[in-house]
């Protein structure tokens, strides 16, 4: 787990205002070209391009805060982490389901970047290839290094010639194990069959109530990442920092509150968001309009399409700010 080892080949670092969206989108080929090897091949892509975006990240962090320690820092580096898979990843919903894919490797990526940062600040070079192993094991892919790196060995790093379409079974399965390596559906950590199987079938019924009220998915994965990212920050800070100094950093009451921080006022914004579809159609509805199926079904229409309207502007929104 030192710093050392070669680098991953073809390093190149990211533009800085290039958003995670654009770098799933130019990841997601190569997954379709190989998509058993998709956690692995998010691993190499994930320290080939945020390897040195990560080093840069931790040196400005320590311009601008000379004074903290790297405790702190780690801090601020999975307070931002976590912001990011936030804004990047639950923003899906209804029609633009379809963009899941490129939601979830967006929100991996975003975690990845975090684990890259927490890895500069305990002394351990992010560009080096040996943190592709770290990555699978702190994900869960791998309960160990030894067979992360024995795994990686066969597993092409530049994959072409995924723009074609994939079987329906193929692409459903790529998105259910990128929800397990989010730990949307439990990931690797051990809990029983039973636990799985109930944390699946939420996430299902999460599904089916987004494809007709849309911006529900928004402030409940919200909170899935949040909470997971607390669980990823802590066990990359164990994880890097082992013994007393790792166990000191994870039961930090700081280290709680500055996630809650982080995940409170996004949830908290889309959650006033989801209010809009209810007021529109409570509002129609009270008026006396009577488009289809009397009160209760003028209402639900109004629901429906200002839910998807809403949805619809808060992802043109999202898209224009980041100049996609």
């Amino acid at each position: 787990m030192n710093g050392g080892g070669r680098t991953t080949g073809g390093a190149e670092p990211a533009r800085p205002d290039e958003s995670m969206t654009v770098e799933a989108q130019a990841l997601l080929p190569m997954i379709w070209a190989d998509p058993q090897h998709m956690a692995e091949q998010l691993a190499f892509f994930a320290v080939r391009r945020f390897g040195p975006r990560a080093a840069a990240s931790v040196d400005r962090r320590k311009q601008r805060k000379p004074e903290a320690g790297d405790d702190e820092l780690a801090l601020d580096a999975i307070a931002h982490g976590t912001r990011m898979t936030i804004v990047e990843g639950a923003a899906l919903g209804g029609p633009f389901v379809v963009l899941m894919p490129v939601s979830f490797v967006a929100a991996l990526l975003s975690q990845a970047q975090m684990i890259l940062e927490v890895a500069a600040l305990t002394g351990h070079d992010p560009r080096s290839e040996r943190r592709v192993a770290d990555l699978l094991v702190l994900q869960d892919v791998y309960p160990s290094v030894e067979e992360a790196e024995s795994a990686l060995v066969g597993v092409r790093r530049h994959p072409t010639g995924g723009r074609g379409r994939l079987p329906r079974r193929t692409r459903w399965s790529l998105i259910v194990r990128m929800a397990a390596v989010l730990g949307l559906t439990g990931g690797g950590e051990k809990r029983s069959r039973l636990q799985r199987v109930c944390s699946t079938a939420a996430l299902t019924a999460l599904f089916a109530v987004g494809m007709v009220l849309p911006l529900i998915w928004v402030p409940a994965l919200s909170v899935l990442y949040r909470n997971n990212s607390l669980r990823l920050g802590a066990k990359a800070m164990q994880y890097y920092t082992p013994g007393a100094a790792g166990d000191r950093i994870r039961n930090r009451r700081g280290f709680t509150r500055v996630f809650r921080a982080a995940g409170v006022a996004a949830v908290l914004r889309v959650v006033a968001l989801t209010v809009v579809p209810f007021a529109a159609g409570a509002a129609v509805a009270l008026a006396g309009v009577r488009l289809v199926g009397g009160f209760w079904g003028t209402a639900l229409l109004v629901l429906v399409v200002a839910s998807f309207l809403a949805s619809a502007v808060w992802l043109l929104r999202r898209r224009s700010r980041r100049g996609l």
